[in-house]
């Protein structure tokens, strides 16, 4: 048999050994050259089997919350009455393994930030809603606010910060037990729980629908997703506190925009009014994108409640509105009534739709007090024909043209706040009015609270015009420095192309 020559095999053997150098660098080098795949952003519908096989009842107590809150929904539909501003106090539970997962406080304050714009449709970013779906975003009146009473009624920040020998924490909810290096909850009737870790594998954050066990309601963020630059340092297409948004939206009934499912169009997210899609976006798309033959509008691919990176989520919607606050009017309706939790715990006031009327109309006043749900009620109307109401939502009939004061005090128990709206009320006669008459240095004008002004002109007797004033209001003053005395007209042009002449003296 004939044999290589020694030098011949190390030279064979050394070439080997560079053809396998340089595969490995081709191989390594195609995988690092791949783009990030972005991380899934939500574990909860994995979390939510786990408990159902945990707690076998737990599938028929979470139809029932849902049941409940749909009632409800359609029961505030038909009163058409508008849901008062609701603040949910928070407590951040911080446990870190490491300085980096101990996120600083000024990062807590931003997520709270994030989420009051999100949920308050305040947020900046709405203005590139697309254009379809602009008319069904929607502020969903619900706040959040730190804590500053803890469970055994001492003073708090809202914070508990806690360290963990745990490196990471799973989706199986150790986070949430201090039995196992996590925290415990506190009163989940009396507090929305969030837990702030370092997640293990690629879930962002979790939450618990409602209907589940108490000890582990609440809301799961990894550490990086809190808050937004500055204070959050992390990089990331899920940096700016949005995790927080869809988590919380869970923790309050929603689901995925696509529903329950992950793939397919024969399920649904239980809302009307966002469209059917087949499965969860993600990235950044941009324009129209189409499934489940959801033309004209397309997917609602910026909803908080699919999985696009927060630079390109940017509302709620209407009924997704209703709905979260039905869970915080039924099964969740203790946390609302917790006075001692929230800084300010209660703030007074109220709305109605018009404060400009026509003499004899009937005014729906709507308690707007925010912070908790406030149990009593004591009005004061000035000019009604009703002077006091303990009512939330009275009516009120205004006789007279004239302005009028409205006065309400709020109560939750020993809580009380107050508020007073002067000359709140405007009530207009039929025809419009000029004041004083004779006048001096200056005119009101109040046109019916049907119509508004559009231009005014002072005519004197000869028909000369010689004051004109284009204006959009129902009631205006104007000055008249240089009106010499004597006898004028004033001609007012409605915008709806009528017009009146009143007869005004001038005399100083």
């Amino acid at each position: 048999m004939f044999k290589l020559p020694s030098v011949l095999k190390f030279i064979l053997l050394r070439a080997n050994i560079y053809v396998c150098i340089i595969w490995l660098l081709l191989v390594v080098g195609s995988v690092k050259a791949q783009p990030a795949k972005p991380r899934p952003r939500c574990a909860t519908n994995e979390v939510t089997q786990r408990l159902q096989q945990l707690h076998p009842n737990l599938l028929n107590q979470m139809q029932k919350v849902k049941v409940h809150a749909q009632t409800y929904q359609q029961q505030k539909s038909k009163a058409r009455l508008q849901q008062p501003v609701t603040v949910v106090p928070v407590v951040f539970h911080v446990v870190y393994h490491n300085s980096r997962e101990n996120v600083s406080t000024e990062q807590l304050l931003s997520q709270l930030e994030v989420l009051n714009e999100d949920y308050r449709h305040q947020n900046a970013d709405s203005a590139q809603t697309l254009p379809q779906f602009k008319k069904l975003a929607a502020d969903t009146r619900i706040q959040f606010c730190l804590a500053t009473r803890d469970p055994n009624g001492n003073a708090t920040t809202g914070i508990t910060r806690k360290f963990t020998s745990s490196a990471e924490f799973d989706i199986d909810d150790a986070v949430k037990f201090s039995a196992f290096s996590g925290q415990n909850a506190w009163d989940s009737e009396r507090y929305l729980n969030i837990w702030v870790c370092n997640l293990s594998g690629q879930s962002l954050g979790y939450s618990q629908y409602p209907g589940g066990p108490a000890e582990t309601d609440g809301v799961v963020l990894d550490y990086t997703t809190i808050g937004r630059a500055p204070a959050n340092p992390f990089a990331s297409l899920y940096n700016l506190g949005r995790t927080g948004t869809h988590e919380i939206g869970h923790w309050l009934g929603l689901q995925h925009i696509w529903g329950p499912n992950d793939t397919g169009c024969d399920d649904s997210d239980d809302i009307a009014d966002t469209p059917n899609q087949d499965k969860a976006s993600n990235g950044c798309p941009t324009g129209m994108v189409t499934s489940c033959n959801n033309n004209p509008t397309g997917n609602m691919y910026q909803n908080y409640l699919d999985y696009t990176d927060d630079a390109c989520m940017n509302l709620f919607t209407q009924d997704q509105a209703e709905y979260m606050q039905s869970i915080l009017s039924t099964v969740r309706q203790n946390i609302l009534t917790t006075a001692v939790v929230c800084s300010n715990p209660l703030t007074a006031n109220f709305e109605v739709s018009d404060t400009i009327i026509v003499a004899g109309t009937t005014v729906q006043f709507q308690d707007a007090s925010i912070g908790v749900r406030a149990n009593e009620w004591a009005w004061i109307f000035e000019g009604g024909n009703v002077t006091t109401s303990t009512e939330q939502n009275p009516t009120v009939r205004y006789d007279q043209p004239g302005t009028y004061t409205v006065s309400l005090t709020a109560s939750f128990n020993s809580v009380t706040d107050a508020v007073t709206k002067t000359q709140y009320i405007r009530v207009t006669g039929p025809e419009a009015i000029i004041y004083p008459n004779p006048a001096q240095q200056q005119l009101s004008i109040e046109a019916p609270a049907s119509k508004k002004l559009q231009k005014i002109q002072i005519i004197n007797s000869v028909g000369q015009v010689i004051l004109t004033q284009t204006v959009q209001v129902n009631f205006v003053t104007l000055s008249l420095p240089n009106v010499a005395n004597g006898i004028y007209y004033c001609r007012l042009w409605y915008q709806d192309g009528s017009f009146d002449i009143k007869k005004l003296v001038i005399a100083r």
